[in-house]
């Protein structure tokens, strides 16, 4: 289960982001994962709670999680959300140009992003957002 393997991934990141803002601890994380990632959202979040629970604290650790559509293109000028994606077996999704038949190349959706991190207020004004960039700490 490759997801455990991301979740300590994004929990690292997410444990740096923090110390970038000067805590040692975050209490929430945002993550996206692409549908041709072949990442679980609902096995990931499983395995955050898991890794979160002895890396973060003994408090809760807020997780959400969003799944990002697949984008393609194509040479022939084709672009948009595939069908389909074929991920049974295939290490990389088979996605196929709905005007050609010539493979497409994704251009979003198969990543696993950690989008924002929620750190304990601070009494200076801080607003407790640590990272809240789209290329904040992309997980590929």
């Amino acid at each position: 289960m490759h997801e455990f393997s991301i979740a300590t991934q994004v929990l690292e990141a997410a444990r740096e982001a923090a110390a970038d803002h000067g805590k040692d601890t975050f209490e929430g994380i945002s993550v996206s994962v692409g549908e041709a990632s072949h990442v679980n959202p609902d096995q990931l979040e499983t395995c955050l709670d898991a890794a979160a629970d002895s890396t973060v604290g003994k408090d809760e650790l807020d997780i959400e999680i969003e799944t990002e559509p697949a984008y393609a293109e194509c040479d022939c000028g084709w672009s948009g959300e595939p069908e389909t994606i074929d991920r049974a077996l295939a290490y990389a999704p088979n996605l196929t140009c709905p005007e050609c038949d010539e493979r497409l190349e994704l251009q979003a959706g198969n990543e696993c992003r950690l989008m924002s991190v929620t750190i304990p207020e601070a009494d200076d004004g801080d607003d407790g957002n640590a990272a809240d960039s789209p290329d904040a700490n992309a997980i590929d």
